[in-house]
């Protein structure tokens, strides 16, 4: 996790992993102490910023971010002493910034005796002049937290890997003391504990005795390490994140059952609508395999004709429900779509080669619905143009797609005679066209245009954002 703020540059490499793990921790130090927090490194004789992070539990005596900026030593001089000294430097001096009073305590981070870098934290008067209970249990875990990325980096006891965590709108924090019983639990923390059973007063109980502690708490009070462990307790769902003192330790904790439950509803309604998908795939397929029948039954050539024609049009609906029966959104990427309807209208004409397709651009994800509408239309273009545009030559069919900030345009071109003298597609009398203009112009609410000359471009263009009100 990276902190509020931070200096990417400042913290790469092998040799700053202590640094990182810092600074992925400054915004639980803020939040938790009620004061912005900083992490500079000496560079060329001065300190540097390369990450800090303000509360958002308390009014902030730094407003803006200081990173890449250096310290000046007549300001910050309680940093330059924990730089130069190699121990902490607890000023008792006041400032004033944006009308707060404030003092600044800094703490060496070091490394085999050497000092890395120094934590600067600002904490205001108001603050701590008359802090509640529940104050002087959150900054004096603030504190610990700071003392113990002073001294080593903090690591994941079961994976080993550096660890970091922020506070949690809904977050309880717990104390562990020494002797691995609870010394604070927060108005929260002891909301959650009651919710997952928990009997009895929690200050004083030992650790092991909370829902889950025994599994989440236990393994960091007398280790330097910390965990984050989600478990199933007293029909809750709780997240802790624990991190370990030696003795002692830091827990939240947070009641994440109803999300959880919401994930768990969620899911199933994805499910249910990927199956009713695959469901209308499976009816238009049907519907499809009925008219193929009738067709080849059929005397009438016209009539054949027309029922082929159904085949496709049911046929290039049926292939947006195939892709969204495997999708995670109700959104089909219309590209691959394209390229299905166009080699399906191919091989149901039977062209045997003579005619060749190709599709090209990219649209990106498009709604359900849309894509529906669009493919319908698609699979009329390219039937149009192959057999009236192309008819029983040899010839090209292009699909040109093009994705604009708030509209798609799809063109199909032929290679074939062009369009013929005074056409108008709104008197011509195909069915297909019919459809086409009824689909773009009522469904769509798109634009038609024809174009000849070499050939005909049939081109449409769909506005997006107000069919899918992303506007």
């Amino acid at each position: 996790m990276v902190p509020r703020d931070a200096d990417p540059a400042a913290l790469n490499g092998p040799l700053d992993e202590r640094l990182r793990n810092v600074a992925d921790n400054l915004q639980l130090i803020a939040d938790l102490g009620y004061g912005d927090v900083a992490l500079a490194v000496p560079t060329e004789g001065v300190l540097r910023v390369v990450a800090d992070a303000r509360p958002a539990t308390a009014v902030s005596a730094i407003g803006a971010s200081r990173v890449g900026k250096a310290l000046s030593e007549t300001d910050e001089r309680e940093a330059y002493e924990a730089l130069r000294g190699g121990s902490p430097s607890c000023g008792t001096r006041r400032r004033t910034a944006r009308g707060i009073v404030f003092a600044t305590a800094a703490y060496p981070v070091l490394s085999d005796g050497a000092v890395q870098g120094v934590i600067v934290r600002n904490l205001a008067q108001q603050v701590t002049e008359s802090p509640g209970a529940m104050e002087v249990a959150f900054m004096g875990l603030a504190e610990r937290v700071i003392r113990l990325l002073c001294e080593r980096a903090v690591l994941d006891v079961d994976s080993g890997k550096p660890f970091s965590t922020v506070r949690r709108a809904g977050d309880g924090v717990i104390e562990i003391a020494a002797d691995g019983t609870v010394a604070y639990a927060s108005p929260n923390a002891v909301n959650i504990m009651r919710l997952a059973g928990f009997e009895g007063a929690l200050v004083g109980s030992p650790a092991t005795e909370l829902p889950g502690g025994a599994t989440a708490v236990s393994p960091v009070v007398h280790a330097r390490g910390a965990r984050a462990v989600t478990l199933e307790v007293g029909g809750r769902t709780l997240k802790y994140r624990a991190i370990g003192f030696d003795p002692g330790a830091l827990v939240l904790v947070e009641d994440i059952t109803d999300v959880r439950r919401r994930e768990q509803e969620i899911r199933v309604k994805e499910a249910t609508i990927r199956e009713v998908h695959h469901r209308v795939k499976n009816n238009l397929q049907t519907i499809a395999s009925l008219l193929r029948i009738q067709a080849r039954r059929s005397r009438s050539d016209e009539a054949k004709r027309a029922l082929m024609e159904a085949v496709d049009r049911v046929a290039s609906m049926a292939v947006v429900h195939e892709m969204l029966a495997a999708a995670t959104e109700e959104a089909v990427d219309f590209t691959a779509v394209a390229h299905t309807v166009v080699d399906m209208v191919l091989k149901g004409m039977a062209t045997d080669g003579r005619v060749q397709a190709r599709v090209e651009g990219e649209t990106g994800l498009v709604p359900a619905a849309t894509a529906t509408s669009l493919a319908l239309v698609l699979a009329e273009l390219a039937h149009n143009a192959v057999e009236h545009g192309i008819g029983a030559g040899a010839g090209t069919v292009e699909v040109a797609l093009r994705r604009l900030q708030d509209a798609l345009v799809m063109s199909v071109r032929d290679s074939g005679v062009g369009l013929p003298d005074g056409f108008d597609v709104r008197t011509a009398a195909h069915l297909g066209l019919a459809i086409v203009r009824t689909v773009v112009e009522e469904d769509l609410r798109g634009t038609l245009a024809f174009s000849g000359g070499r050939g005909t471009t049939v081109t449409v263009r769909v506005p997006l954002e107000t069919r899918d009100g992303e506007g």
